[in-house]
This record gives structure tokens, sequence and C-alpha cells, in this order.
């Protein structure tokens, strides 16, 4: 009897041992599909922020060898107004509906994650070969003048991403830098001297974008400008 007793027991325990573990192995799989989602979420994540931290100094490099420099003055800050955009899109627009022999109007775009990555910088044929804008009225300030636009529309909606506004210090700080720009001279689209305009938007944050300039010279070397 008391046998009998000891073998139900022993039977009981090892069943218990079973489903326990069974229902350890069972989660395994969940818990590894999970840290797996979670890892591949992280790595996704950092792998396009790393994509779009691009470095400006290569961002901005020009064959000095066949293209002459132009001696930049001013830098104009712009938006697309519009929610969607990249710098494919707008010079296509500035091609065929503008008739513009060199197309895209800005030297820069800034994407905003809509057909662009958000923060990325993306360089136009005019910066490539050092022609001048066409991103203001003014003829003359777009002589001068290196153009960026952000996509965005900060006139009805909101304020640039963080990953656009950081985008947009960096770069403007190495050019204004690299061509001898006093922070005086970097100016919004409606502060050029022509027929009104609203552009960037009543929401584009001017205030902290000087400040974060100022902040961010504070903390680097300036780059030497190619002779």
């Amino acid at each position: 009897m008391r046998n009998r007793t000891y073998e139900k027991i022993i039977q009981y325990v090892s069943l218990t041992m079973i489903v326990a573990a069974g229902g350890i192995i069972g989660a395994l799989p969940l818990i590894s599909s999970s840290s797996a989602e979670v890892r591949t979420v992280i790595s996704e994540s950092d792998m396009l922020r790393a994509a779009f931290a691009q470095k400006i100094s290569q961002i901005c490099e020009i064959d000095t060898i066949d293209t002459k420099e132009r001696p930049w003055q001013y830098i104009v800050i712009h938006h697309s107004a519009s929610e969607k955009g990249n710098a494919t899109r707008f010079d296509t627009y500035h091609r065929e509906k503008k008739g513009w022999k060199y197309g895209l109007a800005y030297h820069f775009v800034i994407g905003n994650g809509t057909l662009s990555g958000d923060g990325e910088i993306e360089v136009g044929n005019r910066w490539k070969n050092q022609i001048h804008g066409a991103h203001t009225a003014n003829m003359d300030c777009n002589q001068v003048a290196i153009g960026i636009c952000l996509v965005g529309d900060f006139e009805n909606g909101g304020k640039p991403s963080e990953d656009q506004f950081d985008s947009l210090v960096r770069l403007t700080r190495y050019l204004s830098s690299k061509y001898d720009i006093p922070l005086s001279n970097i100016i919004l689209h409606s502060q050029v001297h022509q027929k009104g305009t609203a552009c960037p938007g009543k929401n584009f944050p001017m205030a902290e974008f000087k400040t974060s300039l100022i902040q961010f010279a504070s903390n680097e070397i300036s780059p030497s400008r190619k002779s």
C-alpha cells in the first residue's frame, strides 16, 4: 500500500515537472521572438539614425578642380509648403512646371520622413556645380545666397521635426563657418527684399535656430575653406 502511495507521489511530481517544463519550453519561442523583435526594432532605428547622421563636410564637397566655388554671402531658409516631398520631386516640378534650366531651385533639401529620410540632407545639382540659386524672387540675392529647403508646411502645419532641425543646424553651421557667413546673414526667405512671402512659415523656430547655431559653434573647430 505504502509503495503504491510512493509511486503515485512520484508520478504526480514527474507529471508536474513535465507540465512545468512544457510551459517553459512553450514560452521560450515567445520570449525569444519578442526579444528578437525588440532587437530588430532597435537595430533598424539605430541604422536609420546612423544613415542620416551624415558627415556634413562630405555632403558639401565639390570638385574644386573642375568647379570654382562661388563667393557665398548668405544662407536663406525655406520650407516646401507641402506635407511631402524630396529633392527629386521638387527638381521635376521646377524643370517641368517652372521651366528652369538647372531644375531644383535650392542647393540643399532636408527631408521630413515622407519621400526621403527624416533629417536626410539631399544635395542639389546647383550646389555640386556651384550654380546660383533660384529660391528667391531677388536675383541679386540668388547669386550669393545658399538655399536650404526643409520639407513641410510650417505656416499651416507644425514645426520642423527634431531630426530636420538638427540637420539644419549642423549644415548651416558648417556652411557659415566655411564661407565666413555671419549670423546676421543667415535669414529666412521672408526676410529677403522681394515680394512678400511667409516662407518658411510662422511656426519655424527662428530664435531657437539662431541660439542653437551659437551653442553649436562654441563646441566645434571651424573648417578651413579650400583655396
